[in-house]
């Protein structure tokens, strides 16, 4: 395999340089953070960790210009250009965030806007192997890395939902290899992966991988099957939900599972919240909820400006919903919420005739509007703008364009 998998097809300098950005940037917190650590301990070399990432991905982000330039329209910039006004009037306007946008900015503008750039040169027919092999690569770099910890006398007693969250693009990703490819291998690998998210005790990550298959076996079973027989797989799955928050011998299975977890040194937090019957609680969260709602309630039309609920709570308000109230108050803000629920439903429609685009599509809505619910500010996700750039591509040109002259041919497609 070796360089014909990089190289394949005498492919076009400028999109090899796209793919390995793409690379650079699905692996920035996972498998780029340990190869820095690495480089920190080599001599001479160790001067240069802080500076090889972002070099590389600068070479690569100016490499890759004319294959942007293929697949970004005027209107697009006009997008970007929108955010960094949205950026600068707040700073304006609402002096009281000033601080935060000044402290965020780079993130916001830089390290997640620019995504929406990405998302619509994204390339599935050239990419998504790139992807599995950066996802794997990260799921193997990530758990020995959590060995190494405990190995070193660090007992993981809490969530890390910092590492859950990081990992979360890569897991969910293989599940989707997994469910396109339909071969036992990917599916080992993709279960196997899904598992390790329960060694950091958050369950967000795990929520948004088990919406994915959700999604994917309702979809797969209403295609194969009859109606009357895809109800009663309905009905039995609902019963064995049931079954599996209720049983006792699944609570006393999951109590099994934790003594073991913690004889590792892995985090219990997963299964006491099970077997505590508090799953689905979360009083941190309510709390949040319950002064973010106050607040709205007191300014609910014109809301407190980009990042408010930080400045209102210390913290975002981990609710995409309350979070768009706040910022931009309850009618604006419910017309960008209508606004993006349009663009993913059309972006569904019209990918549903191209399986593999279609679940890439779902499973982007599983990774970022539901950690989006729970976790995160969209101003400061990167994958929020790379999933507006791949649906704004799939609404546009959904899947191949026509090739024009002198132009790479099959190259000249984001999707």
């Amino acid at each position: 395999m070796g360089a014909s998998w990089l190289f394949k097809k005498k492919q076009p300098y400028y999109l090899i340089a796209f793919r390995i950005l793409l690379a650079l940037l699905w692996t920035q917190y996972t498998v780029m953070i340990f190869a820095r650590a690495i480089v920190q301990r080599l001599p001479f070399f160790n001067v240069f960790a802080d500076y090889i990432v972002p070099v590389a991905i600068i070479l690569a982000l100016f490499l890759s210009i004319p294959w942007f330039i293929k697949n970004i329209r005027g209107v697009d910039v006009l997008f970007y250009l929108g955010l960094v006004v949205l950026v600068i009037f707040t700073m304006v306007v609402f002096k009281n965030n000033a601080e935060i946008i000044s402290e965020q900015w780079w993130r916001i503008l830089i390290s997640s806007g620019a995504f929406y750039f990405v998302g619509l040169a994204y390339s599935h027919k050239n990419c998504s192997r790139d992807i599995f092999w950066c996802s794997l690569a990260s799921v193997v770099a990530v758990f020995v890395y959590q060995l190494f910890k405990i190995r070193s006398g660090v007992v993981l007693e809490e969530d890390n939902m910092y590492v859950a969250y990081n990992l979360l693009p890569s897991a969910i990703y293989l599940m989707y290899y997994a469910s396109i490819k339909l071969r036992k291998k990917y599916w080992i690998i993709a279960i196997v992966s899904a598992l390790t998210m329960f060694v950091y005790g958050t369950r967000g990550p795990i929520l948004c991988i088990i919406v994915y298959v959700a999604v994917y076996l309702i979809h797969r079973f209403s295609k194969t099957t009859s109606k009357r027989k895809f109800a009663l797989i309905l009905i039995a799955l609902l019963a064995l939900a049931i079954i599996l928050i209720y049983d006792d011998l699944f609570i006393k299975l999951a109590s099994v599972i934790s003594n073991v977890f913690e004889r590792f040194g892995f985090s219990t937090r997963i299964f006491d919240f099970y077997v505590s019957g508090d799953v689905a609680v979360s009083k941190g969260r309510d709390y949040l909820t319950n002064q973010v709602l106050e607040a709205i309630g007191r300014n609910p039309f014109i809301g407190y400006g980009f990042t408010g609920d930080q400045y209102l709570l210390g913290v975002y308000c981990h609710n995409l919903v309350y979070e768009m109230w706040c910022h931009f108050g309850v009618i604006l803000g419910s017309l960008i919420l209508l606004a993006l629920a349009g663009l993913t439903i059309v972006a569904l429609i019209k990918s549903r005739s191209n399986k593999k685009i279609f679940f890439f599509v779902v499973m982007l809505i599983s990774m970022v509007y539901v950690k989006l619910m729970l976790s995160n500010s969209y101003s400061l996700e990167p994958y929020f703008y790379f999933m507006i750039g791949v649906f704004v591509a799939v609404n546009r040109k959904f899947i191949k364009r026509r090739p024009q002259k002198n132009d790479g041919g099959e190259y000249n497609e984001s999707l």
